[in-house]
């Protein structure tokens, strides 16, 4: 049981995926939100993914489960058939959302 997905973030250097157990209804609106906190350090890939994954993972903190880190999408996602339905993509600062067969994206700044 749970509410699995996975958040990729993009970076010119490879790619971070981010599981959530229990929030993945909920992980494009927590994405975007995450990405606008990062704003001040859009052209700072590791500042930003810093940030970012801070943002995603805050309702984890100080548990033992519920979040995970990966540096290769091997992770149950229920909206996107195991694969990442988030991506959130530092470089060219587009935000990616993959669900129910659709997939829409949507620029940093218009979040």
């Amino acid at each position: 049981m749970g509410d699995r997905a996975m958040a990729e973030i993009k970076t010119e250097d490879g790619s971070l995926y981010v599981y959530t157990h229990w929030g993945g209804y909920d992980l494009p609106t927590m994405a975007k939100e995450a990405v606008r906190v990062a704003k001040p350090r859009w052209d700072d890939e590791y500042y930003a993914t810093r940030i970012i994954v801070d943002q995603l993972t805050k309702e984890g903190r100080d548990q033992e489960t519920g979040y995970g880190l990966m540096l290769q999408p091997n992770a149950e996602d229920g909206y996107n058939h195991d694969k990442p339905s988030v991506v959130i993509d530092l470089t060219s600062q587009v935000l990616t959302v993959a669900r129910d067969g659709e997939t829409s994206d949507t620029s940093f700044d218009e979040l």
